[in-house]
C-alpha cells in the first residue's frame, strides 16, 4: 500500500526534528550547569562564557528550529516553546546573581 510509506516519512521527519530540538535543550542545560557550578563556587565571572553561550547561540538556535522546523513535530513544538521561556529566565536570574 503506497499510503505507509508516506506515513513513515512523516513519522520520520518528525522524531528527526524532536530530536534535535532536544540535543539543542541538553545543549543549554550543560551550558546553564557550568554557569550554575561557577555561581555555587562564587566564580562570577566563570559564569559568563556559559550565560553568554546559552542566551547569544544556544537559545536563539533552538528557538529558531521551534519556529520554523518545529511546526513539523507540533507533539514537541509547546514543549520547546515552554523550555525557552524557561531557559531565558533561568539565565536571566543566574546573570543578575553575578551581576554580570
Amino acid at each position: 500500500m503506497w499510503v505507509m510509506p508516506i506515513i513513515t516519512g512523516i513519522a520520520e521527519v518528525m522524531s528527526t526534528i524532536t530530536f534535535i530540538q532536544f540535543i539543542e535543550e541538553e545543549a543549554c542545560q550543560t551550558a546553564s550547569l557550568g554557569a550554575f557550578l561557577a555561581i555555587r563556587s562564587r566564580h562570577y565571572s566563570a559564569a559568563q562564557p556559559c550565560l553568554d553561550l546559552v542566551e547569544k547561540e544556544i537559545i536563539p538556535h533552538l528557538e529558531a528550529i521551534n519556529s520554523t522546523f518545529g511546526l513539523f513535530a507540533p507533539y514537541s513544538f509547546g514543549c520547546f516553546y515552554d523550555y525557552i521561556a524557561s531557559a531565558k529566565a533561568s539565565a536571566s536570574v543566574m546573570r543578575e546573581l553575578c551581576n554580570l
